[in-house]
């Protein structure tokens, strides 16, 4: 197998196998993703002209607490990224498709009737 197959096989086992634990929490994610790219070497950046590309994210998470504060945050997101590039008589778009595996902590807070929380973390991609 190879990394990604492995890491991406490993993400669905814990997902699956969190289904024993009854302190866990499944949510659904979605959001907009809004991404650009820069390529350069060392002498010149070839990237001035792209612009914004609009995008989304979708999978499922899985939270892990260890306490009213603190919890262990992961999943499977299908993200969209690219940038497109207007000229004057066309127009080109490059959409990349990425399944980010985030593995965050997480710190909830309750401010009287509204629950705020902050995630800190890497992702695989």
């Amino acid at each position: 197998m190879n990394f990604l197959t492995k890491h991406f096989t490993v993400a669905i086992l814990l997902t699956i196998l969190s289904g024993t634990l009854f302190s866990q929490e499944l949510s659904v994610r979605a959001g907009l993703n809004l991404s650009n790219m820069v390529i350069k070497d060392d002498q010149e950046t070839y990237s001035d002209d792209f612009n914004m590309n609009t995008g989304f994210h979708l999978g499922a998470a899985v939270n892990f607490p260890f306490s009213d504060v603190f919890s262990i945050e992961t999943g499977l997101l299908l993200s969209t990224k690219g940038y497109k590039i207007k000229g004057e008589n066309f127009t080109s778009k490059w959409n990349l498709m990425y399944l980010d595996i985030p593995l965050n902590a997480k710190a909830s807070f309750e401010l009287g009737d509204i629950k705020m929380y902050g995630l800190l973390g890497p992702y695989i991609g």
